[in-house]
Formats: structure tokens, sequence, C-alpha cells
């Protein structure tokens, strides 16, 4: 821009007065301007001009438009100009300016980012001729930042003076001083300003540190920017630092586990693309899984056919992420309104930079994983051992009329007398009974998997616009045999500005995988029989010939998915006047999934001579937006920002399944056409529609008291027409207390203090979108079409609102050296949806009905630490922990209770007063049979048959070796009276904590994260204990002390045929879940750049790493966090808290490089 001062015209005659008011209206006018300008950006871009005898207003337009540059200057001055010629290219800002005004009347000073034009004093009347002296020789280095890179353009000034340069791209400087040049000051913007003392020094390079002052840190808050030190809300960030040494196969998500307090992540299991489940401030629905709403570069992230999983993060590129900024109270998520009570996650991505010259960055990763620590499985003689023993007590506590079963297939049953006490060292077992293999199918069927990783980038630009372009492709082995994931992702992300007005951009990424899962496999080869062989005597696969699978033949089975996800969004925005933005975007989200199954003849899936499958889901959103945004300063102490506008969203669902059986080939011909059976195809399409409105006005007064005020209403069309339309207000309030002189005074170790506090409301509609209607399916009646009732509608079903009201402290002491946030939280959601079961007069069985309030309540603390911090050596320590409590405050409906069954046992209970997640059942207190004497008082003789009988506990007969459970009432049974609550699957606390060490080009970082107060169910162990599937599966070593008359004292319950009591839901199968995790160890080396001797090449990173190395903890199952199932409804809430041996956590070590091309 160039400024142009008018003429001015003067009445006073006197030269002197005239000056006077020349110097006094041009030094009012630069404090004006100055006042309202401010500072803009840096000046050390490179400058290419050919100018043949151009106006010197030309030329200073050229210049501007290059550099960004600002010139000021008296319009009649510039009249006296001289025309210019010049020829540069890639010159400096200060080389261009003085080739411009050679032999120019002018002169010109720098100030920050504008150049002062003035008149050059006459030349003195007299010209003496001194002796030349040589020129001193000039004060020359070079300066990096915090990560060993040369920084362009930072300021280089002397002390006191107006002398000073820029340093060019390599970092370099050179700079001319007298000797009375004491200091040099060099100041950067984002970076601590040093000053150095010169001496007799005529190189000095240094390295300047970022100024590490958080709450000057830009975090994104939702159709917006703001400084940290103006927020209002609880908002947590996570950068791009923190995601570093990710392993090959990081989900992002699950990078986040640890790092941010009350941020509960939970990863699902160890299996390549595994979901990953995170909670918020507790638990807000009891009809979805509770995920955040997840929005990147602005795009909503869902699934449009009811559920609230993004699968795009799954194959989402983590080296793109530059930010990731977390919503948790409702002054920052109200904005979002309908999908915000469960909070925000908002995901920036890279952009490009302005420098001319573009930056390349390649990086590849190379691991390896395995299995983590895990509990053995029998071997072939410890399982025979096992068998024989539970066989044994079995056999020795049978009354007469009890039915045997399966129980023949191992046992020559004719040789059993029912009753009679049977040594298990003589049972008679059949000659097939036991095979004479040695198996371990872990072993056999497992792997070391092996991943990598390669990513290439592309940044670059100029002032008017850049582009950030990267590319990334990835091989990830499963630690079972065959399983593997294959993919890759692109993203193109493009700002460009359009004159001084419009401002226009795009965001593209895309990304491809294909995942080829067997970790339906883990649950046979862990129960597959070690004594049999893995090929029978003809070298065929063996077959134990009673339904059960050998995971050989699994292994052959196909079951791929291939996933597809496109993400397009473009904007334009319009500045009319300088404070006011109007900006309109478009976006479209298009995500497709193949599931590719084949399941061979003598699997579990299928009798068939083969069955194939194919579904073919594809969901889209669009979301078309317009915000109009406001920034204003009036007085210089107010400051007023707003935004309004309104959006527009359409989902689409669409699925189809088809499949075929019965193969005359199943190893090569195994596509739909080869089958000849076909099976009953279906089909799904369904669609939604969202439209909402949006204010926010955010009010700062003398940058002490802030204020922040937002509105939102949406209108769903998932609910139905009476119900659809939701609001959704909030309103914060805050103090930078540290603005204040009296607290200066008062507290002068904090160098930033501010109290906040926030209340509003937000909404969830996690449902499908069609619940509130009555829907009809097709059928057939004696080969007779027509319609059958599918599901009852609701129309009465509305909004679940969440109301929160939240407060916390900002802080830092000693210069910035401590930061930390303390905070707490209420939070109550009301009519809650759930689906209740009705008469089956009805002709459903079930309907979905506002039935509940919960609340949640809360704290969380934040803090880092800076223990040392010179200029080679930082040592940071970071630790944070929250606690929440999550209790239900109404249930509408029957005895006001939410009965969560597991399987076909009771294991949750939802009750008025009483804490969610809370596990029901019995509360056990030993075993039975610990002396004769009570052995006696169990059994009894049969009068009439001279049989033994056995009493019963009120739930099944007793038997010894059971486990005992209190009778809570003391009426003498044992029954569904006495179940008590028994702890709960949600964690007290929870939390984590990380050290980054770096000592000059060395860097070494560690990340952990913890539990403690949940306990989680065994559902594999308890459920597989008892049963018909004794005889035909493996176990845990551990059954090895299992109960015996001969080992009373046992860990365990017996081991027997059958159901049993034991294996009643009580506390004895659930297990605390505390834990403490190592997540990350990683050592970095960036080699010097005098090493490298490639001018080409700006840096070198060399790190290794390792993830999820180390767990501390008493739990008992397979992993005190994962192998959950991650559905919606009263399941999700005990599926998280449930342990299904769904697949092992994994250990990965990995090596990584980064190389910088300038």
């Amino acid at each position: 821009m160039l400024l142009k001062i008018p003429v001015f015209h003067y009445s006073a005659r006197g030269s002197g007065i005239t000056k006077m008011l020349r110097i006094m209206k041009l030094t009012a006018f630069l404090i004006l301007f100055f006042c309202l300008h401010g500072y803009a950006e840096s000046y050390g871009q490179k400058v290419t001009l050919d100018a043949r005898n151009d106006a010197l207003e030309k030329v200073l337009s050229t210049i501007q438009q290059q550099t960004g540059t600002q010139f000021f200057f008296n319009e009649r001055l510039l009249k006296k100009a001289r025309p210019v010629t010049v020829s540069l290219k890639d010159a400096s800002l200060i080389e261009t300016l003085n080739k411009c005004f050679e032999g120019q009347p002018f002169s010109y000073t720098i100030v920050q980012n504008t150049v002062i034009i003035t008149h050059k004093p006459d030349a003195p009347p007299r010209l003496i001729v001194m002796p030349e002296e040589p020129a001193p020789e000039p004060i020359t280095g070079i300066v990096t930042g915090p990560n060993g890179k040369p920084m362009p353009g930072v300021s280089v000034m002397v002390k006191g003076e107006k002398n000073g340069t820029l340093t060019d791209q390599q970092g370099r400087y050179s700079l001319q001083t007298g000797d009375h040049a004491k200091v040099l000051v060099f100041s950067h913007v984002g970076m601590i300003t040093k000053e150095v003392l010169i001496g007799s020094r005529k190189a000095i390079s240094i390295a300047l540190e970022e100024g590490n002052t958080s709450e000057n840190e830009i975090v994104v808050i939702g159709y917006g920017t703001s400084k940290a030190k103006d927020l209002t809300g609880s908002v947590a960030r996570v950068t791009d630092k923190d995601l570093e040494g990710a392993p090959p196969h990081a989900d992002m998500a699950a990078m986040l586990q640890g790092k941010a307090a009350g941020v509960n992540v939970m990863v699902a299991n160890g299996a390549p693309g595994a979901p990953v489940a995170i909670q918020i401030r507790g638990t807000s629905s009891l009809n979805g899984n509770n995920q955040p709403l997840w929005v990147i570069d602005g795009i909503p992230q869902y699934n449009v056919n009811g559920s609230d999983i993004a699968t795009i993060l799954y194959d989402f590129n983590i080296r793109d992420v530059e930010s990731i900024d977390i919503l948790k109270d409702a002054s920052a998520t109200a904005i979002y309104g309908s999908r915000a009570a469960s909070g925000v996650v908002l995901v920036t991505t890279k952009k490009g930079s302005k420098t001319k010259r573009p930056v390349i960055e390649f990086s590849t990763d190379i691991g390896i994983q395995k299995q983590s620590d895990q509990f053995r499985m029998l071997n072939t003689d410890e399982f025979k051992s096992v068998i024989k023993n539970a066989t044994s007590n079995y056999f020795s506590t049978l009354g007469t009329g009890v039915t045997t079963g399966g129980i023949s297939l191992v046992l020559d049953y004719d040789k059993i007398v029912p009753g009679a006490e049977v040594d298990y060292a003589s049972t008679p077992f059949k000659s097939t009974a036991f095979f004479d293999g040695s198996t371990n199918w872990w072993n056999e069927l497992s792997q070391d998997a092996i991943e990598s990783k390669y990513d290439v980038s592309i940044r670059g630009g100029n002032q008017a616009s850049n582009y950030y372009i990267a590319v990334g492709v990835v091989d990830q082995q499963g630690i079972i045999k065959g399983s593997n994931r294959k993919g890759f992702t692109g993203r193109f992300n493009f700002d460009t500005q359009i004159g001084e007005k419009i401002n226009t951009g795009i965001r593209v990424s895309g990304a491809y995988s294909k995942l080829n899962n067997k970790d339906d496999m883990i649950d046979k080869i862990w129960n597959f029989r070690p004594d049999f062989p893995m090929f029978d005597e003809s070298g065929k696969i063996f077959d134990p010939g009673y339904n059960e699978e050998n995971p050989l033949t699994s292994l052959k089975n196909k079951n791929l998915t291939d996933r597809k996800s496109v993400n397009a969004m473009g904007y334009v925005e319009f500045k009319p006047i300088r404070s006011l933005t109007l900006r309109s975007s478009y976006s479209v989200n298009y995500n497709n999934s193949i599931a590719d199954r084949f399941s061979r003849e003598g699997t579990v899936y299928t009798s068939h001579k083969g069955q194939a499958t194919i579904r073919n889901s594809e969901t889209s959103t669009t979301v078309f937006e317009n915000t109009a945004t406001y920034n204003g300063m009036f007085n210089k102490i107010h400051s007023l920002s707003a935004v309004g506008g309104f959006i527009l969203e359409n989902a689409m669902y669409k699925d189809f399944y088809a499949g075929v059986q019965n193969f005359p080939d199943q190893d090569i011909m195994i596509n739909l056409t080869s089958g000849t059976t076909p099976m009953k195809p279906t089909s799904t399409y369904t669609s939604s529609a969202l439209a909402s409105a949006i204010a926010r006005l955010n009010y700062k007064f003398d940058n002490k008291y802030l204020a922040t005020f937002t509105f939102r209403s949406d209108g769903s069309s998932r609910f139905g027409p009476d119900k659809r339309w939701g609001f959704f207000p909030s309103g914060a309030l805050a103090w930078v207390a540290s603005e204040e002189s009296f607290v200066k005074q008062l507290l002068p170790a904090f160098s930033y203090l501010k109290l906040r506090s926030s209340f509003g409301k937000s909404g969830s509609q996690v449902l499908g979108n069609d619940d509130w209607r009555t829907l009809y399916s097709a059928a057939q009646y004696y080969e007779q079409p027509g319609m059958t009732p599918s599901q009852l509608g609701n129309n009465d079903l509305q909004w679940e609102t969440t109301i929160s009201l939240d407060g916390g402290i900002d802080f830092a002491l000693n210069n910035d050296r401590i930061r930390g946030t303390l905070g707490a939280y209420v939070k109550e959601t009301k009519d809650i949806i759930y689906t209740r079961s009705i008469p089956s007069s009805s002709a459903f069985t079930s309907v979905k009905q506002n039935v509940a309030s919960i609340r949640n309540r809360g704290v969380e603390f934040d803090i880092a630490y800076d223990l040392v911090k010179t200029k080679n050596t930082t040592f940071t320590v970071g630790f944070n922990i929250a606690h929440n409590l999550a209790k239900a405050l109404k249930i509408n409906g029957v005895d006001s209770v939410i009965e969560i069954y597991s399987g076909s046992a009771l294991a949750m209970r939802i009750k008025e007063g009483e804490p969610i997640s809370q596990w029901i059942g019995y509360q056990w207190s030993g075993r039975y049979y610990q002396s004769m004497e009570e052995y006696n008082l169990l059994s009894g003789i049969n009068p009439t048959t001279g049989a033994k009988i056995w009493y019963q506990n009120g739930l099944n007969s007793i038997r010894p070796g059971d486990l005992r459970f209190d009778d809570i009432n003391g009426d003498g049974i044992v029954d569904s009276k006495d179940r008590v609550p028994l702890g709960s699957a949600q964690p007290k606390f929870f939390g984590g904590f990380n050290t980054n060490l770096r000592y000059k080009n060395f860097s070494f970082t560690t990340q952990f994260s913890f539990a403690y107060g949940a306990k989680r169910y065994w559902y594999t162990n308890a459920a597989n204990w008892y049963g018909v599937g004794l005889f035909l599966k493996n176990y845990p070593s551990y059954v090895l002390d299992s109960w015996t008359p001969e080992n009373r004292d046992a860990a365990w319950p017996r081991m027997s045929y059958g159901q049993g009591s034991s294996n009643t839901f009580s506390d004895f199968w659930l297990s605390r879940a505390d834990y403490l995790r190592l997540n990350l160890v990683r050592v970095n080396y960036r080699i010097p750049q005098r090493v490298v001797k490639l001018k080409v090449i700006s840096a070198i990173d060399l790190s290794i790493a390792a993830s999820n190395l180390l767990t501390l903890t008493n739990y008992n199952g397979i992993d005190p966090q994962g192998n959950f199932r991650l559905t919606n409804g009263g399941g999700g809430i005990s599926g998280i808290g449930s342990d299904y041996g769904i697949y092992p956590s994994v250990k990965t070590f990995n090596f990584a490089a980064r190389i910088s091309f300038n």
C-alpha cells in the first residue's frame, strides 16, 4: 500500500513556524497511522525488478506487491523523483531500495514493515575533502530457530540506533557498525527477542527460541480463530510437534491419548485400522457411543447412517496435521450446536508458506510390531490334565437324571456310573478323545509384523498465494499371518489473494486403503486344542470333525475391505471494508467401503460348499456455509469480534448386500457369479438434512475483561415435523487478572493469570435418520407378497440437550516457565433417547423414547514446567489429570431403571441416583467346600433313589469348588435380590504425563498415560469357563490353578462340564483395570548443516522410537483398556468396559528419517 500524505497549505509565513507545523502534523499522522496499522509481517522477501526509466512511484508499487512492504511519503515530494533504471534478481529489500534511491533527492527509514520516505537534507555549502578511511569490517553471522533451521527475515539492529538489516533465506546477515555500537538486538515474530554484547567480535551467530507464551498462541475455535489469552471457554491444543514419533500405522485419534486433560482415549485393539473411542468429559448419551464431533478444515466428519464414528479418521495421514484443538465446554462447543454435547475436535491441516522457494520434505518410517505381553495357552500335556480333572469334578458331583449331551464325544459313556466318585486318572476316555499333536497355534499363525510409511510434501508460495501438496503411502502387516493394510493418501491445500479484497482457496484430500482382515482368527487360534495336529496323515488340513474350525482353514478365507474417501472444500472471502469479512464455502465428503468375503466349507460361517458375500456402502455429505465476520477496535481499549451466518447440510447413506453359496471350486472360482445358490439380497437408502443459523459475539475491554455470547439454532430431519428445531445458546466471562496493576504487585510471580466461567447448552441428534418414522418391510405369506411393520415410530422424539457450567483458571509463572490450567464443570443431559421394550401385543418389540437425564461432574488439571531452559538445553515436563463422575438423575418408565445385559446375564443397571457405567451383580466371598464338614452340608441323599443330591443357592445347584456369593439381605437365599453395585467401567482418574529433553541437536521424548479406579469384565473368560465347549477348546495356563479337592485355595473355581453357578455375573469376573502405560519413547538427532555440506538440504532428522512399550497393571485379562466393542446404545457403555479378547495390543519399534530440501 502506497500511503500518500496530501499537500498541506500553510498561512504562516515564517519558515521556522512552517517547518514546525509540518513536523507536528507529520508526527501526529505517523502516530495515528502506527497506532491503527501495527506490524504486519517480516520483510525478508526477495525482490526481482527490471525497470527502464520508470517512475519511482511505479517501482515502489512493484516492490510493495512482491514483499508486502508499505511506503509512506508526501505526495508533493515524489514529484521531484528522477526516473529509475534498475535490473535486479532475488535481491534483498534493503539492496533494492539502495539501488532505487541512488541519485534521488530522498532518503528513507524502515520502521517495522513500513518504509518512510523523506527529503534528503541539502548539502553543506563547503565541501571538505577528507582522506578516505577503510570501511570497518562488518559483523556477520547466522540466525537459526529452535529446530536448528536457518531463519530468514530476522531483524538485526544496533541497540539504540536505526542501523539494521534482515537475515536472508539461509539465515545469514551482514551489518556495518561503528565503534560506538555495543549491543545487537535480534527479533522475529513469535520468538523471544535477544540482545547480544558485541565486544570485539566480528562473527555473532545465535539461535532464537520460541516465545513460550501459550496465551498468545492462535487456536481454532470453530468458524474463526482466537488468541489463547482471549478465550473464555475450555480449549486444549495438540500441535504437530506433539504427534512426532507416531508409528507408521498411527491413528490420529489414538495419538491424543494422555495429551489433554478430560479427554479419555481408548484404542479398541491392536488390529490394523482398529477403531478408537474418545470421551470428552464423560458420558453424555445412552443412545450413541459418546464420540465427539470431528471437524477437519471446517468439514464435519460423521457417519450419516446414525452412528457418530468418523471412519475417515482411520485413513487420515497424521503427517498432514498442523494442530488439533479440542473444545470441551459449552462456550466453546455451542457454535456447533446439535452435535457438540460430547465435545468437538477441530483438526487444521498444514498450509503453504510465503517463501518463494519451495520447501520439500521427505520422510520414511520403518517399524516392526510385536505382540504385547500375553498369557500363555496350555500345551498338550497340560490340556489333557485339565480336561481329566474337569471330568472328574463333573462326574463325581452328578445326580440322577443329569443329561450329559456332547460329553460322549470324548468319554466312553457306557462305562460311567452317575453319582459315583470317579478318579480322573482312571476315567474311561475314548481312544479318539485326545490326539498326538503338540501344536502351539499362536506361534504357528502369528508373526512379527513389518510396517513402513513414506511421505513427501511440498510447500511454498509468495505474499499473494501459498500451497501445500502431500502424498503418503503406508504398508502395514498384522501380527496374524495374511493380515495387512495398504493405502495411500493425498492432499492439496491452496490459498490465494486476488487484489486487496478477495481471498479464495481450496482443500482437497483423498485416501484409499485395502484391508486384509484376519482379526476373527484370534479367538480360533487361542481356542483350538493343542493336541490337534496341523495336518492329517494325508497332508490335508486337519478336521476334528465336530464343528470346530481349524485356524489354517480360516486363514484361507477371504476378508477384504476397500475403503475410499474424498474430501473437497472451496471458499471465497470478500472484505468490503478492512474490518468485515464475508465468506462462503462449499464442501463435499464422500466415503465408499466395499467388503468382499469368502468363507470356505468347514468354517463356522457356513455349512455349504463355500459362501461369498459383497457389501457396498456409500456415504456422502455436502455442507454450504455462509458467514460474516467483523473485527473492530474502538478507542484503543474496546475490541469487538462478531460472526454470524447460516449452514445447510445434506447427508446420504446407501448400502447394498448380496451373496451366493455352493461353489464347484473353492480355490479359484470364488466370485459371486461362480456360486450356484443365491442368497436374498438387501439394499438400504437413507438421507438426512440439517439447517443451522449461528452467531457469536466476543468483546474485550482493555485486554482485561472478556465476554463471549454464542447462539445456534438447528433444524434436523431426524426428528418429527414438530420437534425438529433446537436452540443452543451460551455465554462466558473471563478476567485477565495479570493485566491489573494491583495483581502485578500482589502476585509478581504470575506472568499470566486468567479466571473464566461459562454457561450454555448444546445438543445431540445421535439416532437413525428415520427413527421417528413407523417403517414397514416387504414380506410374503403363502407366496403372496405383502408388508409387515418393522419399526414403531415416535413423532414426539426431541433433541437431547446438555446444559453445562464451567469454571477455570489459566496461569503462567516465572516468565511462562510454568504454565497450567485448573478447571471444574457440571454438565446435565436431558431427554436422553433410548430404546425401550414394549408389549409384543403392539406388533412391535421396542420404541425409541426420551427417557433419561444424566449429570457429569468433574475436575481437570493440566500443567507444564520448563525445568531447564538454557541456550543449548531445555527440559520440559507436562502432566494432566481428570476426574469425572456420571450419575443418572431421572429414568422414565417401570421401576425407573434401565438394565443392560452381557449375553443373557444382567451386567449393568442405570438407576436414578446411581452412577452410570456401574456393574451390578453378586458379591463373591470364597468357594464352597473348604472342609469336609462343609462338603457334607452341600449334599444329601435322595431317600427314594439313594443318589446324591446337591442343594441350591437360589441360582444353581451348589457344587464343591463353586463360587460362594454373599446373601446380602440375609433371607437365606442368594437370588436377584442380592445383586449389588460392583464398581464402575469408567475410571475415577485418568490422564498422562510427558517429558521432553533437548540438548543441542539431540532430543529425547517420553509420553505416558494412566487410569485408576475402573473395573473391566473379562467376558471371554467368564463365558467360556463352563459350557459345552469345555472339551473342545484350549485355555490359558492360569486354569492350572483351578479348584480341586487337593487344591482348595486355588485362584480359580472348579473346572467342569456344563453350566454351574460360578459363571453367574459377579465381581469375581471383574478386575481392576488400573494401569500406567508408556505410550512413546523417542530419540531424535538433527544432523548439523555443516556436516551435511549440501546447500539443497536444510535439515536431516534421524529418530528411533518405541510405542506401547510397557504397561504396568494388575489386570488379569488381555488388556486393561483395549479389546472392547464400539457399539451404539447401552451396549456401548458395557461394551467399552468389557474385554472380549478380540485382538492383542502390539508394541512398535520404528526408525524414521526426515530430509528437508531448500
